[in-house]
């Protein structure tokens, strides 16, 4: 008696996998689609009447269901196998809906990222290191880099944050290595191990070249912070009025000398070797009274070389930082969220300036989208209208009273 109960057992085991596998595939579906598009789970009591049905289908086309079967041990064991597994199924399905990105593009898709395992951590906010694989190649149509740049670039080592795209680590190195090397051209491919293939030309003109077209340079003598390099953007600062323009040279007064120490001298018989020298890099200030040059349009020219010395303003120079921007947010324990502003929200007719509920909720907003228009870090005039979309920053605590709020 029991080891005829144990055989139905085994043979309803067998029979509930069997019929199983298409409801499980489709609770499996069903929660994963259900979490991916609307965030909402499916009750467990809608999966196991679907696997149910579906069980039904499979078992009738498979000519299981007969009485006989569907009232003894096999059935009842095939029904709780069928169950199971579909509960089972729905549950995984929806774990990954809701880890799945939901703005995941074919563009996102196409942008390889460094591999993490590959790559040197450098410090806990997940920095890596690039360096350069194979000879540094000359560019056809150019004359040969110099020895010492050369070596320098086939040596070097460059720090970016890991959460970059490939393509962003490639041009910002790009820029770094023009404006360290006083390059005229650079070409920068990285793999997804971090090595960099680079290929480059040396500036073949002075000053007139790194002049933007129609533009004049003025030497102006004034006080430099320390620091300041070719490229710079800067504003200079006349009675009535603010001048912008880049520096194209700048040189201190007074530079500091490197302090050079010596060993003594080498004993008879021994060969004193010299150290390689330091890479050419851009000339930067060292503070105090010095000579700036700064390319400006002709009538700033004009105005310039009417004064004989013009307080200097450093503007920054900063490309695409959003990615360390969120980093750093997220590191200090913030959230993001994105809401659309009703008519009867909160928020409706509202200027920031007057918006009380981010102050009690301590959220602040940072971006607003109105149809195509997307205003940045939007100033205490800006007046909300429906049918706005916000992206507010804040604690996980926050950002949940703040939808609340909002829903």
């Amino acid at each position: 008696m029991v080891s005829g109960i144990l055989e139905e057992v085994v043979l309803g085991i067998y029979i509930g996998l069997l019929t199983g596998i298409f409801p499980a595939f489709v609770a499996f579906s069903f929660g994963f689609g259900f979490r991916y598009f609307t965030n909402v789970t499916v009750p467990g009591l809608g999966v196991v009447a679907l696997a149910g049905a579906l069980a039904g289908v499979s078992g009738g086309l498979l000519g299981i269901l007969s009485p006989e079967i569907a009232e003894s041990w096999i059935g009842i064991t095939a029904v709780v196998v069928i169950l199971m597994a579909a509960l089972w199924a729905h549950a995984v399905g929806d774990a990954l809906g809701a880890k799945t990105p939901r703005n995941l593009t074919i563009q996102r898709i196409k942008e390889h990222r460094l591999s993490a395992d590959l790559v040197e951590r450098v410090d806990s906010y997940g920095q890596i290191i690039v360096r350069p694989t194979g000879a540094v190649d000359d560019i056809e149509g150019y004359p040969p880099l110099p020895d010492g740049v050369r070596e320098a670039l086939a040596t070097g080592s460059w720090k970016f944050p890991g959460t970059l795209p490939l393509p962003e680590i490639e041009r910002r190195l790009e820029e770094r290595l023009i404006h360290e090397y006083e390059l005229t051209e650079i070409s920068v491919s990285v793999d997804r191990r971090g090595r960099a293939r680079i290929a480059a030309a040396p500036t073949s003109a002075g000053l007139s070249r790194r002049l933007p077209k129609g533009s004049r340079a003025v030497t102006l003598q004034t006080l430099l912070p320390t620091g300041l390099a070719r490229g710079d953007s800067v504003a200079l600062r006349l009675p009535d009025e603010m001048i912008t323009g880049t520096v194209v040279s700048a040189r201190s007064d007074a530079p500091v000398e490197p302090e050079v120490t010596t060993s003594g001298e080498p004993e008879d018989g021994e060969s004193e070797e010299q150290e390689p020298a330091p890479a050419p890099k851009a000339p930067t200030t060292t503070g105090g009274a010095g000579q700036v040059t700064v390319a400006v349009d002709k009538q700033s020219a004009v105005r310039l070389l009417a004064v004989e010395s013009v307080p200097i303003v450093v503007h920054s120079r900063g490309k695409r930082r959003e990615y360390e921007t969120v980093a750093l947010l997220k590191r200090a324990g913030n959230r993001f969220s994105r809401h659309t502003i009703g008519d009867g929200t909160p928020l409706a007719g509202v200027a920031i300036a007057d918006l009380e509920l981010e102050r009690e909720h301590d959220v602040t907003v940072l971006a607003v989208r109105r149809g195509q228009e997307i205003v940045i870090a939007p100033g205490a005039a800006y007046r909300f209208t429906p049918n706005d979309e916000i992206v507010v920053v804040g604690t996980p605590q926050q950002i949940s009273q703040f939808s609340e709020v909002m829903a």
